[in-house]
């Protein structure tokens, strides 16, 4: 099982698209409640989990992130346990950059929107000043030590007609993979999807392009579309498991299925001192998991991530609908990634078939990108 811990419903940020303002509250988890969620685990000889920090801003809690690993540590288990981490990386420090040096961290998921005024318009602090420049001084150094970051920015109304500079910028800054959230509190029409559609397009122009060049370069969402369309079997709907591969612990100590969820009661499905409950687990993943009867006879029906119910809760307000805009826009990036791919496949690019068709690529892959920017 792996565990997103909320170590705090706290933030030192006042995003102006923020979901969770209603939760900024200074609660922090119980440590004892963390302790026996991995004493239950090691118990039940779990080959592997993988727990991830999140808030809230959780390194504002780095002191509860360094005893949660020293307990770990401390077991001398069989099981193998993995970090991620979600954070806006303004308190990213010398401390916290050896910390991800000395442990097993697998992503850090970086919440950046892009350079100067385009971080500036939304991503601010609690005394409403930028954030910019000091997210780019730590994220610099956090990426002389590894280039495991993924850049997420959040797409809105009032910086989506930037985003293809966004993207150059991020990876300007440094980083080689980038994962793209919607602001779900806006009111998006067909005027916005077509201003996306022009973006993505030249961001996947340019995804052709670092390919050409041999340079490291992920879209998550691009990446995710192509491997559907060259695997048939491949159903990208199998990622969301709602409550079953993984959890949420809210700082109350309880089990909730996913972040749209949290600290609502009529999702709880366990705590930390008696662990999962099978069978709500099993009810609320069933309640959840829907998929509407339209939804049945689409094309795209394999390759859309229709039923994650996360999604369609922030953006429709029920688990159980997609809205109209996630529908767009997944078809919209779904048929530019199957353009580039049919393109990349005709050249015969090395390193697209290397990455789509070598089922070995993710091992040698460092080999194959070695020396690129």
């Amino acid at each position: 099982m792996n565990y997103t811990i909320y170590l705090t419903d706290d933030c030192n940020m006042d995003c102006k698209y923020c979901y969770e303002k209603n939760m900024h509250v200074k609660n922090q988890i119980d440590i004892q409640f963390v302790k026996n969620i991995i004493d239950m685990e090691i118990k039940n000889k779990t080959k592997q989990c993988i727990i991830t920090f999140f808030g809230g801003e959780p390194l504002l809690k780095k002191e509860l992130i360094y005893e949660i690993s020293d307990y770990i540590n401390s077991k001398k288990c069989k099981t193998k346990f993995l970090y991620n981490i979600t954070t806006n990386a303004t308190l990213i420090d010398d401390d916290f950059i050896n910390f991800v040096k000395n442990n097993s961290f697998i992503s850090i998921s970086i919440s950046i929107d892009g350079a100067g005024e385009t971080q500036n318009k939304n991503r601010i602090l609690k005394n409403h000043s930028g954030s910019y420049e000091m997210v780019k001084k730590n994220i610099s150094k956090l990426l002389k030590v590894t280039n495991i970051p993924v850049a997420v920015p959040v797409i809105t109304k009032n910086n989506e007609k930037d985003l293809f500079q966004s993207v150059q910028d991020l990876l300007k800054i440094g980083f080689k993979k980038i994962s793209f959230q919607y602001d779900f509190t806006a009111n998006w029409n067909d005027q916005d999807i077509e201003i996306l559609k022009g973006e993505f397009t030249k961001i996947a122009n340019l995804y052709m392009e670092k390919m050409r060049e041999e340079k490291e370069f992920e879209i998550l969402e691009i990446d995710e579309k192509i491997y559907s369309y060259i695997d048939e079997n491949k159903n990208v709907n199998d990622n969301c498991s709602v409550g079953l591969r993984g959890v949420n612990i809210g700082t109350d100590g309880k089990i909730y299925p996913c972040m749209q969820f949290m600290y609502d009661s009529k999702y709880e499905i366990g705590n930390w001192d008696k662990g999962i409950d099978k069978k709500l687990q099993l009810k609320v993943h069933k309640e959840l998991k829907q998929e509407l009867d339209e939804c049945k006879e689409c094309t795209y029906r394999r390759r859309c991530n229709h039923t994650c119910s996360c999604i369609n809760k922030a953006f429709s307000g029920s688990p159980e609908i997609t809205s109209p805009f996630t529908c767009e826009i997944q078809r919209m990036i779904i048929e530019i990634s199957d353009e580039i791919a049919e393109q990349m496949y005709m050249k015969k690019n090395p390193i697209f078939i290397q990455k789509y068709y070598n089922s070995s690529y993710k091992f040698i892959e460092n080999k194959i990108l070695k020396g690129g920017n």
